[in-house]
């Protein structure tokens, strides 16, 4: 017998060293990725979020609790949950939780309009979701065959430090401007607080399986309307893997440090945040929106391991660092995506960095 016919894939030759040619089989969940991140660093920082961290052991804990109280919201396995979320801590929370039911996460951009989303949710038609304050008042004039049975709000400024809390609440103009651009009162809606003050959910509700859907995906409309695309623990769990394959200098743990700068409602910030920082026990540094002097101020104290990004977003920062004399050095791995990469762009970027 000879042996089976195994096609050729030349685009291994372009891998860099280190890169394997294969990965093992998946198996599991996405909810592994924190769970065994948080046996084994417990104490290192998963999430900083305006300077205020989040160890993996608070964020397990954190995603259990809001478990149980979507659980008491009725959201039960195979549910469709739209999140309409910036970046935030919650967003990290609110996404594992929804997957701890076997439930389905719908991603959703916070700055679409009301038209927009309404499209959306008319296609998956989730009856639960979990949202930016700012937005809750859309989603709530929807008509009534859209109509949601359970809406949580979520106040972005209850992830920050304390003392910035405390700032947004001073009467001046400029700190009342930015509070409001951030968050707004909310009536007839569930608090995000009150969801993680459950305690946690029981062993009595399972674990989702490796071909579950965990995501419902909306593609960017380029080729027509934006489609809802299925994707299951299996492929995200792949995705994942394939990064850490791809990144093989980069070492599991503390000390590792992923810059959340691209939108987690979008497959590739979610890929390379949600997932793939998680699974490596990274501190994930959540950037509500990309703003350069935001991301040189964390740069000075925690440089990126890894910074996924586009194109546009790494030409103004290297020329906000150099505006400002602030050294890219230590910045690992930029990865680029979404569009065309100049080698006008690389060569100052690797200088810099």
């Amino acid at each position: 017998m000879t042996d089976a016919y195994t096609p050729p894939r030349p685009w291994i030759r372009s891998y860099a060293p280190g890169v394997p040619d294969d990965l093992l089989e998946m198996t599991g969940s996405l909810m592994d990725l924190v769970a065994e991140s948080a046996a084994e660093h417990p104490n290192a920082p998963a999430l900083e979020f305006f300077g205020r961290t989040t160890t993996y052991a608070d964020l397990a804990a954190a995603i259990e609790r809001a478990a149980a109280g979507l659980r008491a919201q009725g959201v039960r396995k195979g549910d469709p949950v739209a999140l309409v979320l910036p970046n935030c801590s919650q967003h990290i929370i609110a996404f594992y939780a929804v997957l701890r039911l076997g439930a389905i996460v719908v991603e959703h951009n916070p700055l679409y309009t009301a038209r927009e989303l309404r499209k959306q949710f008319e296609d998956h038609g989730a009856k639960h979701a979990i949202v930016w304050s700012k937005v809750a008042k859309t989603i709530q004039d929807f008509p009534a065959d859209l109509a949601v049975s359970s809406l949580v709000s979520v106040d972005v400024t209850q992830g920050m430090p304390a003392y910035m809390r405390a700032a947004l609440r001073l009467p001046i103009p400029s700190l009342r401007a930015q509070r409001s651009q951030l968050t707004e009162r909310v009536r007839g809606a569930v608090s995000w607080e009150s969801i993680v003050a459950y305690a946690p959910v029981g062993a009595e509700v399972p674990q989702p399986d490796t071909d579950d859907i965990a995501v419902i995906q909306y593609t960017s409309g380029t080729t027509g309307d934006p489609k809802g695309a299925t994707l299951t623990h299996r492929n995200l769990l792949a995705n994942a893997a394939q990064a850490r394959a791809w990144t093989p200098t980069v070492d599991r743990g503390e000390g590792t440090v992923v810059y959340a700068v691209l939108p987690m409602f979008h497959a590739y910030g979610l890929t390379l945040c949600l997932t793939y920082a998680m699974s490596q026990a990274a501190r994930l540094v959540l950037f509500p929106k990309f703003d350069p002097d935001m991301v040189l101020k964390v740069t000075k104290k925690h440089p990126a391991t890894v910074l996924p990004a586009v194109p546009p977003i790494a030409e103004k920062l290297l020329r906000r660092a150099k505006e400002r004399g602030i050294s890219l050095e230590g910045t690992g791995i930029g990865v680029s995506g979404a569009m065309a990469l100049d080698d006008a762009l690389v060569v100052p970027w690797e200088e810099e960095t």
